[in-house]
């Protein structure tokens, strides 16, 4: 095992000394040798040398009421630092990434999808209330050459969502590729219009990915069946590698999603500053909640709201990376200082005597791979069959391994963790939930807008190792049991 991990080591040490960072590989052999975390950290003390990139926005076209998007995913190549083209996969003419779908309740939404690889691919629309055909899961291929349209109503409130191939083996790979990007929901709600919200200036998209490259620049893809996923030395945002942005000198929002496939992030800032959460995956929260750390899982996303109004600076930081992002405070931008609503949303929360049916879901190892409820996925075995308009319970149990449980076509509400009511952090409305060490969760959602007996949504561990080897099932939502 030690001689593993010493080959292995030399490999990235190698990719981190083309990369410009060999004063960094004492702290790498390190961390990799004795603490199974290989990030490179990056001091904060000191300036960030790349400005961020900020994904642009898709604008659609409007066809007779309908709002119609185009997507084409090819082969690009991104300079993660200056003069080494890395390859890459990509959406429309982006070199990493994809554009920003902005949409707003209550559209109608055609996005056509054009697969330009040389491989199968799905593009699935993480978080959003749709139907099965739409939903971009395992079952809706792309073929090379192809296009796909998903059409659907917009039903959900304002949210901040992601779009990421979904297929069967290989989802893992071609986000970490660079295929992936935000979809934000907008709507009327009047408490928000007071909160940053002009995008790229004080509403800042923040996709955050892990990863290692050869000594060649390539992308260095790694899947294991380890409990944890695989962790990558080098952090990007947006792609971008040791990031800055000047902003507003005032209240400025950022929309973090954990894009990686496997790691952890724990968020704070510096200067003893706080963040204050608005928003979680499915939506604003009742109110703004203060924090001084957050914890984001792969998959996962939530809102923040920093405060520069008398700071020069600001640092986003993470316990394994350090600095995340560097904020410089820019007087000559207009600034939102006025002070965030009381509150911005008013959550039903789901009484548990309303449940039709309760089910458990335990992930654990199986085989050489990870399975739910003793089984690896089957494309063709439908593994629960849902009524529609029923409201049901779930049990999450961890046997061995960390786990992010996903659950595709409707958001959740958190009713229990090991036996203890949800943190207040925890009590919006979600699609992604972590967990680990036989840790045992309870969940409660509504499968009431959509049915369809041909084709089945997913429920997996959105540590993409752990999918890719196995653990996801299916279900189908029908009108008739």
């Amino acid at each position: 095992m030690l001689r593993q991990k010493l080959a292995q080591l030399r490999q990235r040490l190698l990719a981190a000394i083309g990369l410009g960072i060999l004063a960094t590989a004492i702290i790498l052999v390190a961390d990799y040798l004795f603490n199974d975390d290989p990030a490179v950290r990056i001091p904060a003390d000191r300036p960030a040398t790349r400005l961020l990139a900020i994904p642009p926005l898709l604008e659609p076209t409007d066809e007779d009421g309908v709002a119609r998007y185009h997507l084409d995913l090819h082969a690009a190549s991104h300079n993660f630092l200056p003069d080494r083209a890395t390859p890459t996969f990509a959406y429309n003419q982006t070199s990493i990434l994809g554009p920003t779908l902005r949409l707003r309740q209550g559209d109608r939404i055609a996005i056509d999808v054009t697969n330009h690889l040389d491989e199968d691919t799905t593009t699935h629309w993480h978080g959003a209330d749709l139907p099965a055909a739409a939903d971009g899961g395992a079952h809706s291929l792309i073929h090379p050459g192809q296009t796909w349209t998903a059409e659907f109503d917009v039903i959900q409130e304002a949210a901040t969502l992601w779009y990421h191939p979904h297929v069967k083996y290989h989802t893992a790979e071609q986000v970490y590729r660079g295929a992936a990007g935000l979809m934000i929901i907008d709507d009327d709600n009047p408490s928000a219009r007071s909160l940053p919200s002009t995008y790229g200036v004080d509403d800042i998209p923040l996709i955050l990915q892990d990863k290692d490259f050869t000594k060649t620049s390539e992308l260095d893809f790694t899947l294991t069946n380890y409990g944890k996923g695989y962790y990558y030395p080098t952090l990007t945002a947006n792609g971008t590698i040791d990031p800055y942005l000047s902003v507003p000198a005032g209240l400025v929002r950022l929309r973090l999603l954990n894009g990686s496939q496997a790691r952890l992030y724990h968020f704070s800032l510096d200067a003893g500053k706080t963040m204050t959460k608005i928003a979680s995956e499915g939506g604003y929260l009742n109110r703004p909640l203060e924090l001084e750390r957050l914890t984001l899982s792969p998959g996962d996303r939530a809102e923040i709201v920093v405060d520069l109004s008398d700071v020069d600076r600001l640092v986003l930081l993470d316990d394994s990376f350090g600095r995340v992002l560097e904020l410089r405070a820019d007087p000559t931008l207009v600034a939102v200082t006025t002070p965030l609503p009381d509150r911005l949303n008013d959550i039903e929360r789901i009484d548990p005597s309303e449940v039709d049916r309760s089910r458990e879901f335990v992930f654990d190892s199986v085989g050489k791979g990870w399975g739910i409820n003793g089984k690896q996925m089957e494309m063709a075995r439908i593994d629960d069959t849902i009524r529609f308009g029923d409201t049901e319970r779930w049990t999450l149990q961890s046997v061995s391994g960390w786990h992010v449980f996903h659950v595709h076509q409707t958001q959740f509400q958190v009713l229990s963790r090991n036996g203890q009511p949800p943190e207040p952090a925890d009590r919006g409305w979600e699609d992604t939930i972590f967990f680990k060490n036989r840790n045992k969760i309870e969940i409660l959602a509504r499968f009431d807008t959509y049915a369809n007996p041909e084709i089945p949504y997913m429920l997996h561990c959105h540590i993409l190792d752990h999918e890719d080897t196995g653990m996801m099932s299916q279900f189908e939502i029908v009108k008739d049991l």
